[in-house]
């Protein structure tokens, strides 16, 4: 059982954050997600009731291909080339990306890709080993290898929010507190166990295929003022202590940062907990589907994240730092130009 947030080791490093490293043993390299086990996945497949299943991926040129050049300062949409190879009793179709950045859409983050500035990457991984091949360490490759399904639970702000009449918004920076992510799930009537996945409902994707023109989505990458001023989560201690003590194996949002953004160096962030905490995030999850479905006027909160979760599993590289998340599944072929992050199968609250 791993220890509360407020009995983790703080070393006298000037941050005055804890650090989990050794939580998981000495050779750990996929962090939160060890609260994902073989009675967690049991217990969440028993919930199933009612099969209904959501894809939590957007296409691979989403959102950078429908936005201005330059909307982020090295992430583009990657550019597709069909290929034909037609011979005599033969007709095939193949296809490949060029400029496929793994983090341009819906992904994961790995372990490897942010670093603590004092003591460097997760549970002493050093500079040198976060490298493409075999001898990596903290890669997403090993979140693959773990597997990422359980029980998903949503925590939909937005309506919440326009519940109790907070204002909100995709940008301006802002912040939800680890008190009302709670309030809004009791609102539900939803309650997180460990091993959960806690996904998170900020309304960011929905305004931006909502967008009416180009410069519209625009403005929602780039921010006002081209400062990136998403709302999210609190990336202080308040969210660090509230998702370690209850358990969540990994946070995801519909934004591009799960947490309020932009970050200020040496300030806790959401990303820094990649580092000192073994945080597993994922970001621009495609979650409207699931949060307007209701029953009863309540909205379904509980999920099944899917039977398991392949980040770039075809493809995937040892060692990269973060995945295109591709999710195999009976429920669906996959088809091109698609990432799959997962599916979700919904259970009645």
């Amino acid at each position: 059982m791993p220890p509360r947030y407020d009995q983790l080791p703080r070393p006298e490093d000037g941050s005055g954050l804890p650090l989990a490293w050794g939580v998981w043993g000495p050779d750990d390299e996929i962090g939160t997600l060890n609260r994902i086990t073989e009675s967690t996945v049991a217990a969440a497949a028993g919930e199933i009731r009612t099969g209904r299943r959501f894809n939590l991926n957007l296409p691979l040129d989403e959102p950078f291909g429908a936005t201005r050049q330059g909307s982020h300062r090295r992430r583009t949409a990657p550019t597709p080339t069909l290929i034909a190879d037609e011979q005599p009793g033969r007709l095939i179709r193949d296809d490949m990306l060029d400029s496929f950045w793994l983090q341009g859409s819906t992904q994961w983050d790995g372990l490897s890709h942010f670093a603590d500035p004092y003591h460097g990457f997760y549970n002493h991984a050093p500079v040198s080993a976060v490298v493409h091949g075999a001898e990596s360490r903290n890669g997403i490759d090993k979140a693959l290898r773990h597997g990422i399904a359980g029980r998903c639970v949503l925590a939909d702000l937005v309506r919440y929010f326009a519940k109790i009449g907070r204002d909100w918004g995709p940008l301006g920076g802002r912040r939800a507190a680890a008190e009302e992510v709670a309030a809004c799930l009791a609102d539900q009537g939803a309650a997180l166990r460990p091993g959960d996945i806690l996904l998170v409902r900020t309304g960011w994707l929905e305004a931006f295929r909502a967008a009416p023109d180009l410069d519209a989505r625009d403005h929602l990458v780039r921010g006002n003022n081209k400062g990136q001023d998403y709302s999210g989560l609190s990336g202080g201690e308040d969210m660090w202590r509230y998702l370690w003590d209850q358990g969540v194996a990994a946070t995801c949002a519909d934004n591009p940062t799960v947490e309020v953004w932009p970050y200020f160096p040496w300030k806790p962030t959401l990303h820094w907990a990649i580092a000192r905490l073994g945080l597993v995030i994922g970001e621009i999850l495609r979650l409207r589907g699931a949060g307007r479905r209701q029953c009863c006027n309540r909205p379904l909160h509980r999920l099944l994240h899917r039977r398991a979760s392949a980040p770039a599993g075809r493809h995937r590289l040892p060692g990269q730092c973060a995945g295109d998340p591709i999710a195999p599944s009976s429920l669906q072929p996959a088809r091109s130009f698609r990432r799959r992050i997962g599916r979700i199968v919904f259970t009645r609250a």
